[in-house]
C-alpha cells in the first residue's frame, strides 16, 4: 500500500477551499493527512474534503475526519465532506456515528 495523497485547492467558491485525499486513510499514515486537514482548517475558509479516491479506512481515518470537522466548528467554520466511499461509510455504521457522518456529508460514494 502506498502512502496518502493529500493536495489542497481552491474550491468554486472563494470562500471554500478543497482537500483531496487519496490512498490509504489508517493508523499508519494519519499523521500526514491530519497535518494537512488541520492547516487547511486553520485558515478560516469553509472546507470541502474530497474522499473519492481515499482509501482502505479504518476507525483512525473516521478519527480525522471527526477531529476535521471539530476543529472547524471550533474556528467558526465549515468541514462538509463529500465522495465518502463506501467503506468508510460502513466503518461509520459500525461505530455507532452513521448520522454523525450523513450530517457532514454532502455526497456518498
Amino acid at each position: 500500500m502506498g502512502a496518502p495523497s493529500v493536495a489542497e485547492e481552491p474550491g468554486n467558491e472563494p470562500e471554500r477551499n478543497t482537500v483531496t485525499v487519496s490512498g490509504p486513510v489508517t493508523l499508519y499514515e494519519s499523521s500526514e493527512v491530519r497535518e494537512t486537514l488541520l492547516a487547511a482548517v486553520a485558515e478560516g475558509k469553509a472546507l470541502s474534503v474530497d474522499l473519492e479516491t481515499s482509501g482502505p479506512w479504518d476507525i483512525a481515518g473516521l478519527q480525522l475526519l471527526i477531529s476535521a470537522v471539530a476543529s472547524g466548528r471550533k474556528l467558526g467554520g465549515s468541514v462538509r465532506m463529500v465522495n465518502v466511499p463506501r467503506v468508510c461509510t460502513e466503518i461509520a455504521n459500525r461505530s455507532g456515528l452513521s448520522e454523525w457522518l450523513h450530517e457532514v456529508t454532502d455526497s456518498f460514494l
